[in-house]
Parts: structure tokens; C-alpha cells; sequence
């Protein structure tokens, strides 16, 4: 088993702002094991053609929490007016995917997990397939995390979050070699600082 990493992934999450999620390869924390139910049997809902402007107003309070660098430095706080993002506008997929993310910082795994699955359903980007595979790495569900990633390079194979999140599933499983060649993919289309970031730590080369 490859040794803990401390290697810190900075990554841009695109099309949803400033927000970005930072992790150490192969740890990602102490949450047990779940099991999820597969759910993709169901059409995915259309989103609203127009978001209300209270839940824009919400959306863009929250994204505030996310520093220029990326950090999110108060999930809760942040959590909680997308709560009132979705309240406003339940069709609107960008509020359940930022959630998402605020959510898994928290712990919350299994409300996090489901929050991205919203967002699928309402717009099955590659974006949406990628965080919720990070998700799944978190749950400690690597087969759930490779059947999104699978889905999310089918959907978008130059969607470079993809690249960044399947890469810490290659540190995971002791696939160096991979997870750098996806950390190099992932900074040919455009997002650099975690293929950098690896290589100042000496992790790739």
C-alpha cells in the first residue's frame, strides 16, 4: 500500500465558480463505509430554462465563502444559503452541486452523495459525474467512483476536473503512473496547479 501523500490537488471547479476542493492523495479522511443505491434508472429532469433571482442572489452569497485561492472557509455557513438557493428554485442544478461540495468538506458524505445525484438528474454534466466520484472515493467506493468517472469522460473527455479527481483514485489504488499521466491531462486542457503541485512535492515527475 502506497504511504500517505501529502500532496495538496488544488483544482478549479468549472462552470460553478470559484469553487475548488483541496485533498491529500491517497487520504481523504476517516468516513465509513456506505452503500449507496444505484439510482440512474430515472430520466433526468430538465433544468429551469431561467434561475429565480433570489436563488441567483443565494447561489452567489454562498460562492462568496469559496476564496479567490479556492478555499472554502465556512462550508456550513455557505451550505445554508443554498439551502435557501434550492428552496427558491428546486429545478436550478448549480445550488445541489455546490451544496455537494460544502457538504462532503463537512463530512456529510451521504447527503453529499445525494446532492450531486440531484444535480445529474437535472443536468447530467461532466462536471456533476466527476464530483460525485470524488464522493464515492470518499465513502470509501471505488467501483461506484470509476462507473462516474467513466460516465463523466463519455460525457465530456476535456471536462480537466475529471482528470484531477480519477487521478486521486489512482493514488489510491498505488497507480502512480497513472494518476500523474491524468494529472498531465488535466493541465493540456487547461488546469495546472495540482499537475504542478505534485511535482513540487516530488510525487511526479
Amino acid at each position: 500500500m502506497m504511504k500517505r501523500l501529502a500532496v495538496s490537488l488544488s483544482c478549479l471547479l468549472f462552470l460553478s465558480g470559484c469553487s475548488w476542493m483541496s485533498f491529500d492523495v491517497p487520504f481523504f479522511g476517516d468516513a465509513p463505509e456506505t452503500v449507496q443505491k444505484e439510482e440512474r434508472t430515472e430520466q433526468p429532469r430538465r433544468a429551469s430554462a431561467s434561475v429565480s433571482p433570489e436563488a441567483r442572489k443565494y447561489l452567489e452569497e454562498a460562492r462568496k465563502y469559496w476564496t479567490g485561492s479556492g478555499e472554502c472557509v465556512d462550508p456550513e455557513t455557505a451550505a445554508g444559503l443554498l439551502d435557501k438557493a434550492i428552496e427558491a428554485d428546486p429545478l436550478d442544478p448549480a445550488p445541489y452541486l455546490l451544496r455537494s461540495r460544502a457538504l462532503s468538506d463537512l463530512g456529510y458524505l451521504n447527503d453529499a452523495f445525494s446532492d450531486a445525484t440531484k444535480a445529474i438528474r437535472l443536468s447530467p454534466t461532466a462536471e456533476a459525474y466527476a464530483t460525485r466520484g470524488l464522493i464515492c472515493l470518499k465513502q470509501h467506493q471505488p467501483r461506484g467512483a470509476q462507473r462516474d468517472f467513466e460516465y463523466a469522460e463519455k460525457l465530456d473527455p476535456k471536462e480537466p476536473l475529471l482528470y484531477v479527481y480519477r487521478s486521486a483514485a489512482a493514488f489510491l489504488e498505488d497507480r502512480k503512473n497513472d494518476a500523474c499521466d491524468d494529472l498531465e491531462r488535466a493541465c493540456e486542457l487547461g488546469l495546472c496547479l495540482p499537475w504542478e503541485k505534485a511535482q513540487q512535492n516530488k510525487v511526479c515527475r
